[in-house]
């Protein structure tokens, strides 16, 4: 505002911004508005930053709730998967147990086993790409029970190849992956089960998880190039 004195009179002058200087100002504020708005919407619907992959499932289990000799058995199985798959790298095909126990690798060959652990059969399972490792104690209900792991666990090691697009689910790993080879996992059952001919998953199994590798939000099992 600017005033202006004459001997006459005194007049005072107003200088307002244009209409459409306001219009477009007010456009601006609004539309600064609106992406704030819909970025707090977009964030929102976004996962979390640990999503329901790496989120501990239903059908999944924390290694650290194996009892009796169930741990033992479990690194066992997890620590064969290498000499499994050198194996079939020689010979083309998964190997059978025969062969593993041939190769003296334990849990297959028990010789370094606990007493409670001795007792396990093993079955070879599976397809051209994948198969599962079946394992159940035979021990399981004979007059001697101190050789007998109390859980009577049924174990499943699964490999996978995840080259391969026939091949059962779920799993850690993508299959259109180039520098995905290969998953693995362990699952288990309390008790003593025949070998489910379907889906692991409806049929109660339960997938061990290693402890902490969620947590770090990485993918546990997968081998890559």
């Amino acid at each position: 505002m600017v005033e202006s004195s004459t001997p006459d009179k005194t007049c005072r002058v107003v200088l307002v911004a244009p209409l459409a200087a306001r219009r477009e100002a007010l456009a601006l504020i609004g539309a600064i508005c609106l992406i704030i708005l819909l970025m707090g919407v977009r964030f929102s619907l976004l996962p979390s930053a640990k999503d329901s992959r790496l989120s501990m499932q239903p059908y999944q289990m924390s290694d650290i709730y194996l009892k009796s000799q169930a741990p033992v058995l479990y690194r066992s199985l997890l620590g064969v998967v290498g000499d499994i798959l050198d194996l079939r790298e020689e010979t083309g095909d998964w190997p059978d147990v025969g062969q593993l126990k041939k190769e003296a690798l334990p849990p297959f060959a028990t010789a370094f086993l606990p007493t409670a652990l001795r007792g396990y059969v093993w079955e070879r399972h599976g397809g051209k790409g994948w198969v599962d490792y079946y394992g159940i104690n035979s021990d399981v209900g004979k007059a001697d029970k101190e050789a007998v792991d109390p859980l009577a666990n049924s174990f499943i090691l699964r490999i996978i190849d995840l080259k391969s697009k026939d091949h059962p689910h779920p799993h850690f790993g993508r299959h259109n992956d180039p520098k995905m080879l290969y998953t693995f996992q362990v699952w288990t059952n309390p008790q003593t089960v025949d070998y489910p001919a379907g889906s692991l998953v409806e049929r109660g199994w339960k997938w061990i998880i290693r402890s902490g590798a969620l947590a770090e939000e990485k993918s546990t099992g997968v081998l890559t190039q």
